[in-house]
């Protein structure tokens, strides 16, 4: 990896090393992610002193605030592991505070101070194992690996199939219009076409998946060849895609965040300056476009203010599902990792493995009587209820495991593949960490699956001319 020329933010050494953020400028980082929050919600001393659930999610804030602005100063900050701060502070930090302060939670699901409590230290053990285990240092030196670029006649095979995929999604949902109102008219249009959740998602989240990488490849072989007439022709069918399936309103935020992340970090040279930017961009993105895009998608429209209001939806609701989760093992003990399996197999059908597990929170949705079952399952949640309090540690192992392999593939040698899927890997690590990992896994899966199909291995003949074509990445490594 090559050092950066220059940066925003950062200040070049005479030997090209770019130097870490000035302390003074890290902690503005750091009051933004941690103690202006607290202020914003006002939590009163009594509350603070007094309860121990509140100066426990008071402590998880303020850890994710520390951990966040450690890798905000870097020289070369990692996107992965700024995401996993970002998420405990903006997803399950200061919205479940403010719920607790509050008393009110997005969905009517019963949980006692102890299995919240019992939520807030698994997260926060957790949250520190995996990332000191994705930063623990290797002996593994570089070593080959097949070089893998987008290929041209692949990528106009997969953007001839997406047109029908898109133009059949486009009649599951109920018509364009249905793409631009609201995800329950979007649900309501697809069950009336005769097509239930559990036949039409993967389908759906397939074609997403698709239309994504299509456009990703696309930008990246633009690049390379402006008058590519197969990269122009899938960059402007794939961005139509994108602009309906993946808007704010009808499709699920995450995923909205998952798609701009992705095109960002796989298109855009990245240095510290906008890494750094990108991050806090994200935050106040979870913070705000989260909630105040219900203003548009239902139809008592109320905008909530800064504070408790603007957080009561099911947007922010890993504080007390992952407290459910905990719940629903006390009452029912461990799956031993009947949940993990079908993350591993989602796309096993039901009629073949009647046993197939349902997703995490259909089962807590369900063991709670709530007749809306289409919530989370915080990967803390996922882990105790697949293996008890042992899941805290084995699910931060099998995590950092597999974000190890993707960095080295982004390190040692970023061609379009390690390049793509490590970009993917931070823009989709909210979903992961929210859930459910069923579905979660069926989109990471079929992304990975079309990705190693449009971008097959490079020939002994053609490896050593790949490599001197592919620039390095100026930047730190995409995770």
């Amino acid at each position: 990896m090559s050092t950066l020329a220059s940066t925003t933010n950062g200040v070049t050494s005479a030997s090209g090393e770019v130097s870490k953020l000035a302390f003074g400028k890290a902690f503005f980082a750091f009051i933004a992610v941690g103690p202006l929050w607290l202020g914003l919600l006002q939590v009163p001393f009594d509350e603070f002193a007094g309860r121990y659930i509140v100066l426990t999610q008071v402590i998880l804030i303020l850890i994710s605030a520390v951990m966040f602005t450690i890798e905000f100063r870097k020289a070369n900050p990692r996107p992965l592991l700024l995401m996993i701060w970002l998420f405990n502070a903006a997803a399950f930090g200061i919205p479940g505070l403010s719920q607790i302060l509050s008393s009110t939670y997005p969905w009517p699901l019963l949980v006692s101070d102890e299995e919240i409590f019992a939520a807030q230290l698994a997260t926060i053990f957790s949250s520190l194992l995996l990332v000191f285990l994705i930063e623990m240092s290797s002996a593994e030196k570089a070593r080959e690996v097949a070089v893998r670029r987008v290929d041209t006649f692949r990528l106009r095979n997969l953007t001839l199939f997406l047109v029908p995929a898109l133009l059949y999604t486009f009649q599951l949902g109920g018509g364009l219009q249905a793409f631009f109102s609201s995800r329950g008219a979007l649900s309501a249009a697809k069950s009336a076409a005769g097509l239930s959740k559990a036949q039409s998602g993967l389908f759906f989240t397939g074609t997403q998946s698709l239309t994504l990488l299509v456009c990703v490849c696309a930008l990246i072989l633009r690049k390379r060849e402006k008058n590519n007439a197969v990269a122009n022709i899938a960059l402007f069918v794939s961005v139509s895609g994108l602009l309906i399936i993946a808007n704010p309103l009808s499709a699920s935020r995450f995923w909205f965040f998952t798609v701009v992340t992705t095109l960002a970090l796989a298109t855009i040279t990245l240095t510290p300056g906008r890494i750094r930017f990108g991050a806090m961009s994200v935050f106040i993105g979870i913070l705000f476009i989260f909630p105040l895009a219900d203003y548009f998608r239902r139809e008592n429209r109320t905008v909530g203010s800064v504070g408790s209001s603007a957080w009561q939806t099911g947007d922010f609701d890993t504080l007390q599902i992952t407290s459910s989760a905990i719940n629903w093992f006390y009452q029912n003990g461990s799956v031993w990792g009947h949940q993990l399996m079908g993350a591993i197999f989602p796309m096993v059908p039901r009629s073949i493995w009647p046993s197939k597990p349902y997703d995490t929170g259909i089962l807590i949705a369900r063991a709670n009587g709530m007749k809306f079952e289409n919530i989370s399952g915080p990967w803390v949640g996922e882990a105790v209820i697949n293996f008890g309090f042992f899941g805290v540690v084995l699910f931060p192992i099998a995590m950092a495991y597999g974000a190890r392999i993707i960095r080295r593939r982004t390190e040692f040698f970023p061609d379009d593949f390690g390049v793509i899927l490590g970009a993917f890997s931070v823009g989709y690590l909210p979903i992961v960490l929210r859930g459910s990992l069923i579905q979660a896994s069926g989109a990471a899966g079929i992304f990975t699956l079309l990705a190693l199909y449009l971008m097959p291995k490079v020939s002994s003949s053609k490896r050593l001319k790949s490599r001197l074509d592919v620039v390095p990445r100026q930047s730190a490594p995409t995770n």
